[in-house]
């Protein structure tokens, strides 16, 4: 096989693990008034069917390094893929609040243990061309999260009975283990960390702690609009279809997002597009809340562009902060785990002002707040100013 056959077919199984993050979290806002009715949860106990999952991707993220270093990369990979199959199966067999936790979780250790991995597969295999490829599988993700969106209500309403739906997005799960299984033997081994590797401080660095707060605010905006976004034009009126239609218009805008702004980063400065992609957010967040039912399209679409694009800059913003690839996996995982813990309480604590307030401006307008902070905190990020002792070249080996 020649080494650009080899990247290519590794770019197409990317894709299709990427698209396989997002539906287990996606595919339950179209249907929550089915859950709800179905399992009798509260609004606060149903938003852990998004917090769970996201926090655990959290954990798995911090836990990251010992489980490539104990199970090796490519195994995690491949059992994550079988995991997240498992998860998604988990749910046609009863509507109970306790299996369709159950199945969130084990989704959510799934999806954390490959997005913890794969940063560090794409610095390692594709160094010259990372935020391109960055961008491609962040495209992934939020295609992904657009197909579970789209598709679920559909797919709902040609089931004998509605949670079928979910058991589907295990066929995915299944084709990329597939897929996974064929092309990691083509790949170069990735360098194995020993116990007596010098280790560069991560954790005691205010930057890394830094870094994982913006992450976690990024993706908090998300977590509560794939959880909250359908029920709330369901409250305002609209079908379920419609709904979901809208939530998939917001992942259609993060696909491009994601493709077109990490694209442009041709700088090593990344705030002037972070700040753009911001920028949009604001605007979303701000239509809806003071012109929900005027061209709420545009709104979503402002949403998931902004959403989108700030995902992989943000990954690569952190990849920039160290030279090797061990050290970026790292910093990344890490990043990774705060953002995910912080972004998982994000749902709860949306469907609990939800419960207070019986209505979501509460909610969006304090996301709106967080996006004004994250302005402030994007100015911070200085290249000159990143910590030398996360710089060194793969000559100091690691």
């Amino acid at each position: 096989m020649t080494p650009m056959l080899r990247q290519n077919l590794t770019l197409c199984v990317l894709v299709l693990i990427g698209i396989n993050m997002r539906p287990l979290l996606t595919s339950i806002g179209p249907l929550l008034p089915d859950i709800r009715a179905a399992s009798g949860m509260s609004y606060t106990l149903v938003a852990l069917l998004t917090a769970l999952p996201v926090i655990a991707m959290g954990v798995l993220a911090l836990a990251g390094g010992w489980v490539d270093r104990t199970v090796g990369q490519n195994r995690s990979i491949a059992l994550s893929l079988l995991i997240i199959a498992a998860g998604a199966l988990l749910r046609e067999s009863a509507p109970h609040s306790g299996l369709l936790l159950s199945s969130a979780l084990a989704g959510g250790i799934g999806i954390g243990i490959i997005q913890a991995a794969i940063p560090a597969v794409i610095k390692r295999l594709f160094a010259r061309r990372m935020p391109l490829v960055m961008g491609l599988w962040s495209a992934a993700l939020m295609g992904g999260g657009g197909l579970g969106a789209a598709f679920t209500p559909w797919l709902a309403s040609r089931s004998t009975v509605w949670h079928q739906a979910l058991a589907w997005w295990a066929l995915p799960a299944l084709l990329a283990l597939l897929g996974w299984l064929a092309i990691c033997r083509q790949l170069p081994r990735a360098p194995h960390q020993t116990s007596a590797s010098p280790r560069v401080a991560i954790i005691g660095q205010r930057r890394a702690w830094t870094l994982g707060l913006y992450f976690g605010l990024i993706n908090a905006g998300y977590a509560s609009l794939i959880a909250w976004l359908p029920p709330y034009y369901i409250q305002l009126g609209d079908s379920a279809q419609y709904s979901g239609s809208l939530l998939a218009l917001l992942t259609v805008g993060q696909t491009a997002g994601a493709l077109l702004l990490p694209a442009l980063a041709r700088q090593d400065d990344r705030r002037q597009l972070l700040l753009f992609a911001l920028a949009l957010q604001l605007i979303g967040f701000c239509g809806f809340i003071w012109l929900p039912q005027h061209v709420p399209a545009l709104w979503a679409i402002a949403c998931g562009v902004g959403l989108g694009g700030a995902f992989p800059l943000c990954l690569v913003l952190a990849l920039d902060h160290a030279g090797q690839p061990a050290v970026a996996g790292r910093l990344v995982a890490f990043m990774q785990g705060i953002g995910f813990i912080i972004a998982g309480l994000s749902p709860w604590l949306s469907g609990l002002l939800r419960s207070l307030s019986g209505n979501y401006t509460l909610d969006w307008s304090w996301h709106a707040l967080c996006v004004l902070l994250l302005m402030a905190l994007t100015l911070r990020f200085i290249p000159a100013h990143y910590p030398a002792e996360w710089r060194p070249r793969a000559s100091d080996q690691h």
